[in-house]
């Protein structure tokens, strides 16, 4: 990454963190998937989970999930996903886009994978490239444009942690999908 792209990339992070965080999401900066695998080990740790569930993508791969398993002994699996998302303490997907202006990931949540690991866990991890930190929704749509010819016929946009409230304006978090939203960006 060059130093001008470098400057972009840290402004738009920047940006991105201070809406995510008002949204109530916990927004992480990686240098490279082995500090991605760290950071993940030791808040999978913290968790004090004993499940975590993904749906497979090229980051989610990078980073060496099932190791992660195989060292502490939590169970990951991005099988039957139907049965072990339901139970399980953590999923993890990776999203295409981060939208700085609104503090938003957008993704192609066209496979049922991805839409199960990231609404049925109480917690949802979110791995996203740094590369890929766009400053609004209009240059999301065209990016999607330029290289997929058009949109995903299942476009998702994640903006914090499950929200929703009744006819009182009584807020309440967590009720319809995960109440917790860890996004990691991995340079």
């Amino acid at each position: 990454m060059d130093v001008q792209a470098k400057t972009t990339y840290d402004a738009l992070y920047k940006e991105f963190k201070e809406k995510a965080e008002a949204l109530a999401a916990e927004v992480y900066r990686v240098s490279n998937t082995n500090e991605a695998h760290k950071l993940v080990s030791k808040l999978i740790g913290e968790l004090k989970i004993s499940k975590v569930v993904y749906a497979p993508a090229e980051l989610v791969e990078a980073v060496d999930i099932k190791a992660i398993g195989d060292n502490t002994g939590v169970t990951m699996t991005f099988e039957d996903l139907r049965q072990n998302a339901a139970d399980a303490g953590l999923g993890i997907s990776q999203l295409d886009y981060a939208i700085a202006e609104t503090g938003t990931l957008a993704g192609n949540a066209t496979s049922i994978e991805s839409r199960m690991v990231s609404i049925l866990p109480p917690i949802h991890m979110a791995f996203v490239r740094t590369a890929n930190l766009l400053p609004n929704l209009i240059e999301t749509v065209a990016t999607y444009n330029r290289n997929l010819g058009e949109l995903p016929r299942y476009l998702t946009f994640v903006s914090g942690p499950s929200r929703t409230s009744d006819i009182e304006r009584v807020l309440t978090i967590g009720v319809h999908g995960p109440g917790r939203l860890i996004i990691v960006f991995i340079d």
